[in-house]
């Protein structure tokens, strides 16, 4: 079973790849050891890598790879908005840039998802959702 975890930010990203490529650059820079492969562009708007946390020896992931995926546009984003937030109460109305992770299999790599989360507030401002316990999941998660 998949898990997923939706953050909304404000980024003023133009194309999902940059968008992408930034943020990797950030967790390389604040912590490095990240292993992955590109899963695209989709176009402008969508871009998605699979990643882990590499062991220490340089070899692969210490963990179950994650799906990172963002979608960028004000546009492509509001069908996730507006479900996630339809009256606006969480202020995430106006958001450009969805960060999603997807996490399958028995070893989560829990401390990238960390780091991730910890990037995009840092980076976007990054309000963070899930299916199951909505806006409320930024209350009993916080970034490492």
């Amino acid at each position: 079973m998949a898990y997923t975890l939706s953050f909304f930010c404000r980024s003023g990203e133009d194309r999902a790849d940059e968008a992408l490529h930034h943020l990797l650059e950030h967790l390389m820079e604040n912590g490095g050891r990240v292993v992955g492969e590109s899963l695209g562009p989709f176009g402008d708007g969508v871009a998605a890598s699979d990643l882990g946390t590499r062991r220490g020896d340089g070899g692969g992931p210490v963990a179950d790879l994650l799906t990172l995926e963002v979608h960028v546009g004000v546009a492509e984003i509001a069908p996730y908005v507006i479900a996630a937030s339809p009256e606006d109460e969480h202020g995430v109305w106006g958001c450009d840039l969805l960060a999603v992770i997807t996490l399958v299999g028995d070893n989560p790599d829990w401390p990238l998802v960390h780091r991730i989360w910890t990037a995009l507030v840092t980076m976007w401002g990054a309000v963070p959702w899930d299916e199951s316990s909505g806006f409320g999941i930024a209350d009993g998660v916080p970034p490492a």
